[in-house]
């Protein structure tokens, strides 16, 4: 195994504890409720001053035992965690979540054939759990059983052949499990599917120890995007450098976006020598040898109509060349 397994434990230990709400399958007491949302909030102080009254006076609901132990683990009370999560799981032995959360905690602490073995009974209860073959495949990565974990993974992306969030999922466990060449396979997949993927994979920690892998890096600086047949697109050239995320013309087209109320996906690439952003069309800027930069625009066929769509790129056009001598004035510059 790698040197990053501990690491890797930790993060799949994560993973396992929040899954799925431990109460989502039916609707709970109003306490169990809104202790969960405090859970899903990261506020396990409040959640543990939420149960108190519960469970004073329904001391071996299951339920409530399992939200006690994982706020107990978010606070790091591991010793109060495992006794809770184990009365829990002795009241009511088809908590799903609680047999999750059982297998988070044998990760974290290297035990795990016992990891696998909860994961297991986990899988029992629902079969249908599109994380189980996931969840199982990264503990045998853990293991260090590459084909078993491979053929778990394979299992997992036959029922989501087309789901660019489980090829990216399957390549961030080999990532951060050391598999590089399996990493990128599975990483070049994701990106065929959404290239959004590719900007997940920049700031990714799990794919920390490949920064120095050509693949990946030249994975990474390509943009082999094409816009489909009948994609709506536009493009313009303007007199002003690009240099990055702090200069004007990505910094003009980025207010341009926003101060519109346009929807802007948080993935944004950067690169030394282009950029993307994603908002209801697509908008790259590519820098030029001459000191100049092209924004590229395109929308997906049907996204708008030919009238919307030339609306929107003349009022787009001039957002950006407003911003821009806004930014060139106030740095003392002649536009």
């Amino acid at each position: 195994m790698s040197r990053s397994s501990t690491r890797f434990a930790a993060r799949l230990s994560l993973a396992l504890l929040f899954a799925s709400p431990a109460v989502a399958q039916e609707p709970p007491a109003d306490s169990l409720g809104a202790a969960q949302v405090a859970l899903d909030g990261e506020d396990p102080q409040e959640a543990l001053r939420l149960l108190a009254p519960h469970l004073q006076s329904r001391p071996k609901d299951a339920r409530a035992l399992l939200l006690r132990s994982t706020a107990r683990c978010m606070l790091g009370e591991l010793e109060p965690c495992k006794a809770d999560l184990e009365q829990a799981l002795r009241i009511d032995p088809t908590l799903r979540q609680g047999w999750l959360n059982r297998s988070a905690i044998a990760i974290s602490e290297q035990r795990y054939d016992d990891a696998l073995a909860s994961l297991e009974e986990a899988e029992r209860l629902d079969p249908a759990a599109p994380d189980n073959a996931v969840n199982l495949g990264a503990v045998e990565l853990l293991r260090g059983d590459l084909p078993a974990a491979s053929a778990q993974f394979r299992r997992y992306l036959e029922r989501a052949p087309e789901s660019a969030d489980a090829w990216y999922l399957v390549a961030s466990n080999y990532a951060h499990a050391g598999y590089a060449a399996f990493a990128l396979e599975h990483l070049t997949r994701a990106i065929a599917l959404d290239e959004r993927s590719r900007a997940l994979a920049r700031s990714d920690a799990n794919f920390a120890d490949l920064a120095s892998n050509r693949a990946f890096q030249q994975i990474l600086s390509s943009d082999p995007y094409v816009p489909p047949p009948g994609s709506a697109t536009a493009e313009r050239k303007f007199d002003t450098r690009y240099s990055g995320s702090d200069s004007p013309i990505f910094v003009a087209v980025l207010n341009a976006v926003q101060l519109a109320g346009l929807p802007l996906d948080p993935r944004v690439e950067v690169t030394p020598d282009w950029a993307l952003l994603w908002s209801q069309f697509r908008i790259k800027l590519i820098g030029n040898s001459d000191g100049t930069t092209i924004v590229r625009l395109s929308a997906p066929p049907g996204t708008l109509s030919a009238a919307a769509w030339d609306r929107r790129i003349v009022n787009f056009w001039a957002d950006v060349e407003s911003h821009l001598l806004r930014l060139e004035l106030s740095a003392g510059r002649e536009p």
